[in-house]
């Protein structure tokens, strides 16, 4: 590994590190100004780091993580201060390293990718691990019979999966054991999915909203939508206009004020690809 490519990835792991920082310690915002001046920090180590494929794969991914990134933050599903960062490690890393505690080839696939899926496993694992045994907020699990014959059925999918994998593979026990706390956490998230949704939000007046909050419609009834939607525009996303046309109104409304910090898990699955490599890849080979 060449003596600059330690560069990159001091810069990639201090930026990653401080927007988790602030993700978990000031209330899930990060600032806009820090934002931005990583974005510029990124465009500068691309432009002086790389040529050719690599730097045309930075700017293609993170043009195209800007741009679904948009549509995602849009409809309220993502936050723009986590689409940004992706875009930040897409310039400072555009393509996997081979890591350092993995041999196993990584197919020059871009390094957003490992660190999108590595992110998205272990926030996966931190909910029912955070909203049921640290925070207490689920309460009993849902009654519903349907839901927990899914979650089993869910289960027993994966079970399979594992043993088909050993018997054609060859999978090992640390690549099985990543699969069956994968089908353990989602099969839990299943059963106690409302619970952990209400364990995330805040009840606050439209007054109270700030730009960029993401309410909480899965949890409102289709009579308090339709209330809304007769004053305003009404979805997931509080924008500026949505905000204005209905700070009078004295109704609560659910927002995320605690959800999954997905900055921290970003860090985390910057680690993660850094010394494993993409951990689909990981699973097989370890």
């Amino acid at each position: 590994m060449l003596p600059y490519i330690y560069i990159e990835i001091g810069v990639l792991v201090f930026f990653t590190l401080i927007y988790a920082i602030f993700d978990v310690f000031n209330n899930r915002n990060v600032p806009n100004a820090f934002v931005y001046f990583t974005i510029i920090v990124g465009i500068i180590v691309a432009l002086l780091a790389y040529r050719g494929f690599d730097l045309f794969v930075a700017f293609s991914a993170a043009a195209a993580i800007c741009l679904l990134g948009y549509l995602l933050y849009r409809s309220g599903m993502l936050g723009a201060g986590d689409v940004l960062e992706l875009a930040f490690i897409s310039l400072v890393m555009p393509v996997q390293l081979q890591p350092f505690y993995n041999g196993a080839p990584q197919f020059s696939m871009p390094f957003v990718l490992s660190v999108i899926i590595a992110a998205g496993y272990t926030s996966l694992l931190f909910i029912p691990i955070y909203y049921i045994g640290i925070k207490k907020a689920v309460g009993r699990p849902s009654r519903k019979a349907k839901r927990t014959r899914t979650a089993g059925i869910f289960f027993a999918v994966y079970v399979a999966f594992i043993v088909a994998l050993k018997y054609t593979y060859g999978l090992s026990v640390v690549g099985a054991l990543l699969i069956l706390l994968l089908a353990a956490a989602s099969a839990i998230v299943m059963v106690y999915e409302d619970r952990i949704y209400r364990g995330m939000v805040e009840l606050i007046y439209p007054n109270a909203l700030e730009e960029g909050d993401m309410i909480a419609t899965n949890l409102m009834s289709s009579r308090d939508i339709a209330y809304f939607n007769k004053r305003a525009k009404f979805g997931r996303l509080a924008t500026k206009k949505l905000i204005l046309d209905i700070k009078n109104i004295r109704k609560r409304i659910p927002v995320y004020r605690d959800s999954v910090p997905f900055s921290l898990f970003i860090f985390i699955g910057v680690i993660i690809s850094l010394l494993f490599g993409n951990l689909i890849l990981a699973v097989i080979t370890l």
